[in-house]
């Protein structure tokens, strides 16, 4: 094989890799820079003005949004139960409990209806609302 015919072999391989490299692009946590799975109950996105900012975890999300980082309307994640998507203000966050996330421990977003049962089965040392989930509680983490 001439070498013109080897560059152009290795051209089109590399056009090629990078055509598939686009096409499989991996969405990653804007504060971590962990890569999401998109079937993961943990993930968390932030509505902003400009768009959503997508999240590996909860924790992730509120160090973004209570360290000011990024400026958001609203918050969902999915429930810890029925993995369904709400909106952080209808759920409580419990922390110190024996579930952990992907990271680690985290909050986990819990219906208010079933913090009782999530608190006894999972030994939840406490149950914050959204306006409660300070810098401070998540440094504690």
């Amino acid at each position: 094989m001439t070498s013109a015919a080897l560059a152009r072999r290795a051209f089109l391989s590399l056009a090629a890799a990078s055509l598939v490299a686009a096409c499989t692009r991996v969405e990653r946590c804007a504060t971590c820079g962990m890569r999401i799975d998109p079937k993961s109950t943990w993930r968390a996105d932030l509505v902003t003005a400009n768009g959503v900012v997508h999240f590996d975890t909860p924790r992730c999300a509120f160090v973004a949004w209570r360290g000011a980082r990024t400026a958001a309307s609203s918050l969902m994640v999915a429930d810890f139960y029925d993995q369904r998507w709400q909106s952080a203000d209808s759920l409580r966050f419990v922390i110190g409990s024996d579930v952990v996330g992907p990271m680690g421990a985290d909050l986990v977003p819990v219906d208010p209806a079933r913090v009782a049962k999530f608190m006894s089965d999972h030994h939840g040392a406490r149950a914050l609302a959204l306006a409660e989930i300070t810098p401070d509680v998540l440094s504690s983490l």
